[in-house]
């Protein structure tokens, strides 16, 4: 025969049940219209909880220099053309200002030789975390023009030979072609599209740069079948700056394609300057 419940089992355990799930519970079932439907509401409050622990876990373990930013997530998707309210958001922690910051700033060093580490800095601690920064948000966090901005990424990217993870990078959008004929230029240096891949990691997937390829390959196609410059844009819905980049590519790999095009034999260039 089973014993009952003590007195304090009965006094006490009912206790255990103040909790913030429990609160969200009667919330959800009183003041929304989900009394019939707990299993849809628990799962709702289990993705809520997440998403709080998210904003508030870090913070209590910052240190001193670092702070908590939100950043659209490398999930394998653009997240382009919607408004910040509607993209996917992570937090990630960052450091604003390291001991090698503080180091370099007793030792003299030049301001902006340091804020340039500090941007390329943040981007690779964003991207370690599955997110990335787009130049606005380097701008705001570290004060600085979004012309500066590029600049500091463009000179990194130089001095280090390599790729800064950028959202436009990452993500593949905006005006940013850089690391598209950056691409293109490994892939006529004799790289294969897997060892392309492997160079610019972990910024570049392997379909990303299969993808560059393939592009760019169907621009020299068009050249030769003489297509315009806006043509091949249309055609192959790319921006005319990026097809642009292309084609001076080309000039440069394959002249031949550009002396056999009526369009661009005589000017092609001109107008892929105007377009830079």
């Amino acid at each position: 025969m089973s014993r009952g419940r003590s007195h304090r089992d009965r006094n006490f355990s009912p206790l255990r049940d103040k909790t913030l799930v429990n609160v969200l519970r009667q919330l959800f079932a009183t003041e929304f219209g989900y009394e019939n439907k707990m299993a849809f509401a628990e799962l709702m409050i289990e993705r809520i909880l997440e998403t709080i622990e998210a904003f508030v876990k870090p913070t209590s373990m910052l240190k001193p220099g670092e702070m908590l930013w939100m950043a659209v997530p490398d999930d394998g998707h653009k997240h382009a053309r919607k408004p910040m309210k509607d993209t996917p958001q992570v937090p990630v922690v960052l450091t604003l200002v390291s001991s090698g910051d503080l180091e370099a700033l007793a030792n003299g060093d030049d301001f902006r030789t340091i804020r340039r580490r500090r941007h390329a800095r943040l981007l690779d601690q964003a991207h370690d975390q599955g997110g990335a920064l787009a130049h606005t948000d380097l701008s705001a966090i570290t004060l600085t023009s979004e012309r500066a901005v590029g600049n500091d990424i463009d000179h990194v990217q130089q001095q280090d030979d390599r790729l800064l993870p950028t959202r436009g990078v990452v993500h593949d959008i905006g005006p940013t072609i850089s690391h598209k004929v950056e691409v293109v230029r490994l892939f006529e240096a004799g790289y294969l599209e897997p060892e392309i891949a492997r160079k610019l990691s972990p910024v570049h997937s392997l379909r990303s740069v299969e993808r560059y390829v393939q592009t760019y390959k169907n621009v020299l196609k068009l050249l030769q079948r003489s297509f315009s410059l806006d043509d091949i844009a249309s055609i192959l819905d790319i921006g005319r700056r990026l097809a642009a980049a292309y084609v001076e590519l080309v000039q440069e790999h394959h002249p031949t394609a550009l002396a056999a095009n009526p369009h661009l034999h005589s000017q092609a260039m001109a107008s892929s300057s105007s377009t830079r």
